[in-house]
């Protein structure tokens, strides 16, 4: 059955890939976007597949986030599902982050996501149905060296999708977490060392050594992000996920979309004596013992 689904953050690449495979599954898509400029590619594919994508701005850590989403269920109708998919990595080691960072991150990934998550649910809990799903990752499980901000964030939205899905439950409300682990390009280096979400392919960005008391992990999490790009699964796949949970008669809980490396570490996080596993960690990043 068709139905209306809300897509945040589709100028990313998982929700470009959300909001590609809703539509093409045969739901109304309304697209929405902090900068709608962006949406050209998206807009690009969706018309060579035949499939409608409505677009919106809508930033989600502005603070009018309510009334927009007012404003577009009264222009679309009711939101049955919404796919909480913006989100902002700033990889690098905590210290070295700036405020504006760290904020960044939270107000997208956290804050945002529950300012909209709020906005929709008068509209379900009237329906008496509806879906909200949270793209997560690894991150969300497991916290890995400079990526501590976003490892947090994702930690956040691990917990509160957890104690939401039993507020809602009563509503016929379904609560959903997508775990997206590493998808191919998801992370690059810019010019002065920060990873970022929205960024290029890490095989195609030219790093130059830094100087600095992080330099040994800042050059090996640069490694692990290089030799992790192929093996990656594509932003394709995890909107297809998305998809499929929107359409589940009964979806799981959490889904986990990432590829064995990542399902590897998350298993061992949860199996393994922490010491050992944190020996495993530097050991696969060729980092020292401590002191």
């Amino acid at each position: 059955m068709s139905q209306l689904v809300l897509v945040t953050g589709a100028e990313s690449r998982v929700g470009a890939a959300a909001a590609l495979a809703c539509a093409t599954a045969g739901h109304r898509v309304v697209a929405t976007m902090a900068d709608p400029t962006q949406r050209g590619e998206l807009q690009k594919q969706a018309a060579d597949r035949g499939v409608q994508v409505a677009f919106e701005q809508l930033d989600v850590t502005t603070r009018d986030v309510a009334e927009k989403v007012r404003e577009l269920g009264l222009k679309y109708g009711p939101v049955y599902a919404l796919v909480n998919a913006a989100s902002e990595a700033v990889g690098c080691v905590f210290e070295e982050q700036t405020d504006a960072e760290v904020r960044l991150q939270f107000e997208t990934n956290v804050i945002g996501l529950m300012a909209v998550t709020r906005a929709v649910l008068p509209m379900m809990r009237a329906a008496q149905r509806g879906r909200i799903v949270n793209v997560s990752g690894v991150a969300g499980r497991v916290g890995l060296p400079a990526l501590a901000v976003f490892a947090a964030t994702k930690h956040a939205v691990e917990g509160f999708s957890e104690s939401l899905r039993w507020e809602l439950e009563p509503f016929g409300i379904e609560v959903c977490v997508i775990e997206a682990g590493a998808i191919k390009a998801p992370i690059a280096l810019d010019a002065d060392r920060r990873r970022s979400a929205t960024g290029g392919n890490p095989a195609e960005v030219d790093v130059k050594p830094v100087a600095g008391p992080y330099r040994v992990l800042d050059e090996a999490i640069e490694r692990l992000v290089r030799d992790g790009a192929d093996s990656a699964p594509s932003a394709e796949a995890v909107g297809k996920a998305i998809a499929r949970v929107v359409a589940a008669p009964t979806p799981k809980f959490r889904t986990a979309v990432v590829g064995m490396d990542a399902r590897t570490l998350v298993a061992l996080r949860s199996m393994v004596p922490d010491r050992l596993f944190a020996t495993g960690v530097r050991r696969a990043l060729g980092l020292p013992r401590p002191r």
